[in-house]
């Protein structure tokens, strides 16, 4: 097989893909940006944006597949409509122009459970769009162009929307290491009243799930959730409260007394993840409780290599 482009390497999820690649053998050329990390023979910094660059790797690797986990606005702080935009509409868009110019075999898109439309209930791949933050917004109307690409012009398309990702590795900003982090501090953990339900899905999981859409010979031009599904989900109030338990933290560290977030932030996100389970042979392989742990011992291990430094 030629070579796999993964955009986004750099990012949470990205780096986890990258190096599952890796180890399973696939030869791997990776764009990443904004990054400390050095260019090599098969890593290059590059802004999603410049396709002239992006050209020229088409050109002197002929890659097999495209896998894309570039995203602007995923964190709520970085999430502007002029790199949402640009990133997640024109620049993915022109991604696949040229993947499919150059005859790659799978486009596989890594979107967000975001695009849906909030509702009370699990969430399959039949729910409208209508998403609740702009990240979410550019991101459908993203899905949208390469699928009228596919439709029209064949472009071998296979999309996964994950829910709430989580594992080793992750932003210390986002929910569960800015818990553990604080926690391993003995300092306090500021939140709102985290009423808000999430399907918790761990980072190895979701590579799997990738993983198979590059050569399930039913995923082309269909969407997969990637997700535990109902019976794995939990309040943010509850994630954290588990944490702390598991820690042997104090529950006094953490306050729910926060404002709820201009940004806005469904009360219940959960996938119905049937048609991965049926289609691609998918389940996720690691609970909510080890996969805590897990992350919980990869930030102890950390702290502890910071400390002997």
């Amino acid at each position: 097989m030629n070579p796999i482009l993964v955009t986004g390497a750099s990012g949470f999820v990205g780096g986890h893909l990258v190096r599952s690649l890796v180890r399973q053998g696939f030869d791997v050329v990776s764009v990443f940006h904004n990054c400390p990390a050095e260019e090599d023979k098969r890593h290059f910094r590059i802004d999603l944006r410049n396709t002239a660059a992006l050209e020229k790797l088409f050109r002197q690797f002929h890659f097999s597949a495209v896998m894309h986990l570039a995203a602007a606005g995923v964190s709520r702080e970085a999430e502007t409509l002029e790199d949402a935009g640009a990133v997640n509409i024109c620049a993915t868009s022109a991604l696949a122009r040229l993947a499919l110019a150059h005859g790659v075999e799978r486009f596989v898109n890594v979107g967000t459970a975001f695009e849906y439309r909030p509702q009370a209930q699990p969430m399959d791949e039949s729910t409208p769009l209508g998403a609740p933050n702009l990240y979410g917004a550019s991101k459908a109307a993203g899905w949208m162009l390469l699928d009228a690409m596919h439709r029209l012009e064949g472009l071998p398309l296979v999309t996964f929307r994950p829910f709430s990702i989580y594992g080793p590795g992750e932003n210390g900003a986002k929910l569960v290491p800015y818990t553990i982090l604080q926690a391993l501090a003995g300092e306090p953990i500021r939140l709102t009243l985290g009423s808000q339900v999430r399907d918790y899905v761990f980072v190895e999981d979701v590579v799997d799930a990738l993983r198979l859409g590059l050569s399930a010979p039913a995923a082309v031009g269909k969407v997969f959730n990637v997700g535990s599904g109902p019976a794995e989900a939990r309040s943010v109030r509850r994630v954290v409260e588990e944490i702390l338990e598991m820690m042997g933290a104090p529950p006094r560290l953490c306050w729910f007394d926060r404002p709820t977030r201009a940004r806005c932030d469904p009360p219940y996100l959960v996938s119905d993840p049937t048609r991965a389970h049926v289609e691609l042979g998918w389940r996720p392989r690691v609970s909510l409780a080890d996969g805590l742990a897990r992350t919980i011992d990869s930030y102890k291990s950390a702290a502890v290599k910071e400390l002997s430094a």
